[in-house]
């Protein structure tokens, strides 16, 4: 039975260093870490672990965040650890660290279902203060909306003529090429393709 101790930081310029002090203070037999975004499940350390992690095992993080910041991807990694019969201790959530297992997962489950009301409350918050931004810079006459990556006006001049490409071949109608032979040749998606023949009406 190991204690396993998982350390995450969302970039490279971030650092470990007071997960790994804390790993070393509980002495953890294996320590996974990973320097990626919460967002994903994807990332090397997490996949490594997971696939290390056995039965009777214990599984130690400073949060719950260090886990997933996805309110669905936390709550699937919990029950994961539950189906391998792995313990899961959050040091910040010390009152969930009972010798009760019943009164563990309630206070488990209850946590990570107020992280998901306070992700969702906050995602909302940012769509509200972005419409406000919006609806203030339209007033300003500021506003130009949503940039085109592929147009006649793209920043990128690869991207200029990415479009250029594409509606040249979607014109040709001679040769008539599908849309996933104009996407392979201009190297975008098929979407991408369907996108600008949309708006250019072609």
């Amino acid at each position: 039975m190991a204690l396993v101790f998982y350390c995450r930081v969302s970039s490279k310029d971030q650092n470990l260093d007071r997960q790994l002090e804390r790993a070393k203070e509980v002495k953890a037999d294996k320590i996974f870490t990973d320097k990626f975004s919460g967002k994903s499940l994807n990332r090397p350390a997490l996949k490594e672990m997971l696939e290390y992690l056995r039965e009777g095992d214990t599984l130690e993080v400073v949060s719950l965040d260090r886990l997933s910041r996805d309110y669905n991807d936390l709550k699937e990694l919990v029950q994961q650890m539950r189906k391998m019969g792995v313990k899961l201790i959050v040091d910040d959530l010390p009152q969930a660290n009972t010798d009760n297992e019943l009164v563990d997962q309630f206070m488990m489950d209850m946590m990570i279902q107020l992280m998901g009301f306070v992700a969702q409350n906050e995602r909302e918050k940012i769509r509200e203060r972005q419409a406000q931004g919006i609806k203030l810079a339209k007033q300003r006459g500021a506003y130009k909306g949503r940039v085109i990556k592929y147009g006649p006006d793209a920043k990128d001049p690869k991207n200029r003529l990415v479009w250029q490409t594409v509606v040249d071949m979607l014109y040709n109608r001679k040769k008539n090429p599908t849309i996933s032979e104009i996407a392979r040749k201009v190297g975008i998606s098929r979407q991408q393709v369907y996108r600008i023949k949309q708006r250019e009406n072609l």
